[in-house]
C-alpha cells in the first residue's frame, strides 16, 4: 500500500463498504460454521470486514491558500487472496468490475436499517475520475496473494467538480467487486469494496465569482495573497492590448511556425491559440544570410502559423503566486508554454521561468539564469513523461489543469494540479558574469531588491524547433488558457 493511502480519515466509518452485508439484501451473510476456506476475496476487504460491511473512508476538500494539496490522487493497491491468506494450490483469475448494482441496492435500502445510513445522498463516482491498472486479478499457485492492481482516483479533479459545479458537500462511492472466478469459489463477504469519498465544499466567500465570469479586482486568497493583476479572457477577439502584445514572425529556438496575431483569440471564456499548417512567405528572406540568427532569413517560407502573447511592461511582477488554468495539446511537434523572462537585461541575465513547457512527450518545469558564457544559461530543470499523467487519466489532455508558481526571496516552486514539479533554491541563482553583455552579470534575477525589475509573462504555442521536432501533430492544433492570475502578499 503506497504512502498516498494515508489520506484515509476513517476505516469502516461511512465510506467504503467492501463486503456484501450492506450491499446485497438478498443474502444472509451471517457465519453458520460452514464457510469453505478455499474461497477467494479481496485481501484488503478481509482485513477490514467488521461483520457487516467493509468501508474505507476518504475525506477531501480544496486546500486553503498557502497549503499544498496533500491528496492529489487517491491511490489504493488491491490484491486477490484466499480466505485466511491460504496458499493457492492452483491458479485463479477473476474479473475486477465496478459493482453499480450493489451500490444501487444499498442506496435503495437507506432508511431500512442503520447499516445503510452511510449511503444516504451518495452518488456513483463518475468514470472519468478514476482508473484501474488492470481489469483482472490473478492468484498464482504457490502464492498467498496476487500481484497488485492499482486504483487511482483523481482527487484534485473531483474537488474541482464539487467546487465549480455542485457547490455543496458531496459523497461519491466507487464499488469494486471481483467476479467470474476461473477456479475456487468467491467469498460473498469479502468480494466487494465500496470506496466512499466525502468531498467538503469550501465556500470561497462573497467576493468570489465563478470562472467564466472572472474575479473582481479586490479578490484575495487566504494566506494574505491579494490579486495584483489578472486576465480572465472572457471577451471575444484579440486579448486586451493594454495587457498583452503579439509577437510576429520567426522568433527563437529555430521554431517552424510563423507567429501572427490572427492565430489567437478570446472565445468560449478562454484565450485560444490555434496552430495551423499553412505556408507563409518570409518577407525577410535572404538565402545568403549568416550568423547566429540567420535561420530567420534563410527560410523562404514558414510551413506553420501560430501565436504568442507577451505581457506588456506595466505587468512585470516579482514574488507572489501565479496561477494559470490551461488545456494543452500533447501531440508530437506541438510546444505549448507558460513562461516568463526578465524585463531588463538580455537573455538569460534577466532570468527565465518555464512554468510549463511541453515537448517530446514530456512536461517540463525549468528555471534559467546567466551561465559561464554569453547567451548560455545555468538551468534547474525537471521533466515528467506525459504518460505519468495519461496512464492515470486517459482523458487528461481533454481537461483543464492548474499550473502554479509560488515565489518568494528564497525559493521558486512550480506545481501542476498541486503536485510539486520543481523547487529552486534562489541562493544558487546568481548570474556568472555578463560576458560582454554590458550589464546584469552580477545580479540574482530571482532574489533582489531592484525596484521595477521583474518577470514578464508569455503564453504561446510553438511548433517544431530545436526541441519540438519531428512535427507529427494533426492540425489545426489548439491550446486554451482559461485565465492568468498574479497575487502578492
Amino acid at each position: 500500500m503506497s504512502n498516498k493511502i494515508k489520506i484515509w480519515t476513517a476505516l469502516c466509518a461511512a465510506v467504503c463498504a467492501i463486503a456484501f452485508g450492506a450491499c446485497d439484501d438478498d443474502k444472509d451473510l451471517s457465519y453458520k460454521g460452514s464457510l469453505d476456506l478455499n474461497m477467494l476475496g479481496i485481501k484488503q476487504a478481509s482485513e477490514i470486514w467488521d461483520g457487516a460491511q467493509c468501508n474505507v473512508s476518504t475525506s477531501l476538500k480544496e486546500p486553503q491558500a498557502g497549503e499544498v494539496q496533500k491528496v492529489n490522487n487517491f491511490n489504493y493497491r488491491l490484491n486477490l487472496a484466499l480466505y485466511q491468506n491460504r496458499e493457492a494450490e492452483k491458479d485463479a483469475t477473476v474479473d475486477l468490475v465496478v459493482a453499480v448494482d450493489s451500490l444501487n441496492k444499498a442506496i435503495a435500502n437507506v432508511g431500512t436499517s442503520s447499516v445503510y445510513d452511510v449511503y444516504a445522498n451518495a452518488l456513483l463516482l463518475p468514470e472519468e475520475y478514476y482508473n484501474f491498472s488492470a481489469n483482472k486479478m490473478q492468484l498464482n499457485a504457490g502464492n498467498t496473494k496476487s500481484e497488485e492492481v492499482e486504483l487511482n482516483v483523481y482527487s484534485s479533479q473531483l474537488i474541482a467538480l464539487v467546487q465549480e459545479e455542485y457547490k455543496k458537500d458531496m459523497k461519491f462511492v466507487l464499488p469494486v467487486r471481483i467476479q467470474n472466478s476461473t477456479s475456487y469459489a468467491i467469498n460473498g463477504k469479502t468480494n466487494t469494496i465500496m470506496f466512499f469519498f466525502n468531498v467538503t465544499y469550501v465556500d470561497p466567500g462573497p467576493e468570489y465569482v465563478a470562472d467564466g465570469e472572472g474575479v473582481p479586482d479586490d479578490h484575495t486568497l487566504e494566506g494574505g495573497y491579494k490579486l495584483l493583476w489578472h486576465d480572465e479572457f472572457n471577451g471575444t477577439g484579440a486579448p486586451n492590448a493594454e495587457m498583452w502584445r503579439f509577437e510576429e514572425g520567426f522568433q527563437r529556438n529555430e521554431e517552424d511556425q510563423w507567429y501572427k496575431k490572427e492565430n489567437a483569440e478570446m472565445k468560449e471564456n478562454a484565450l485560444v491559440f490555434t496552430a495551423k499548417q499553412e505556408r507563409v512567405k518570409n518577407p525577410n528572406y535572404n538565402p545568403n544570410a549568416t550568423g547566429g540568427n540567420s535561420w530567420k532569413q534563410t527560410r523562404e517560407y514558414a510551413e506553420y502559423t501560430s501565436a504568442c502573447v507577451v505581457a506588456t511592461s506595466n505587468y512585470a511582477f516579482k514574488y507572489g503566486r501565479l496561477i494559470v488554468r490551461a488545456k494543452i495539446p500533447i501531440e508530437q511537434g506541438g510546444w505549448p508554454a507558460i513562461w516568463s523572462t526578465g524585463n531588463w537585461y538580455e537573455w538569460p541575465l534577466g532570468g527565465e521561468i518555464d512554468i510549463l513547457e511541453f515537448y517530446k512527450e514530456k512536461i517540463h518545469a525549468n528555471l534559467c539564469w546567466g551561465g559561464s558564457k554569453r547567451w548560455d544559461g545555468s538551468w534547474n530543470s525537471a521533466n515528467y513523461p506525459i504518460t505519468d499523467f495519461t496512464s492515470k487519466d486517459a482523458k487528461w489532455a481533454e481537461k483543464y489543469h492548474i499550473w502554479r508558481m509560488d515565489w518568494d526571496e528564497k525559493y521558486i516552486r512550480i506545481y501542476l494540479d498541486d503536485v510539486l514539479l520543481n523547487e529552486t533554491d534562489l541562493s544558487t541563482t546568481n548570474n556568472k558574469g555578463d560576458h560582454g553583455a554590458g550589464d546584469g552579470g552580477n545580479i540574482n534575477p530571482y532574489s533582489n531588491d531592484m525596484v521595477g525589475f521583474g518577470q514578464l509573462m508569455m503564453l504561446n504555442l510553438a511548433i517544431g524547433g530545436n526541441n519540438g521536432r519531428p512535427v507529427e501533430a494533426t492540425f489545426p492544433l489548439e491550446y486554451r488558457v482559461d485565465y492568468v492570475r498574479v497575487y502578492q502578499k
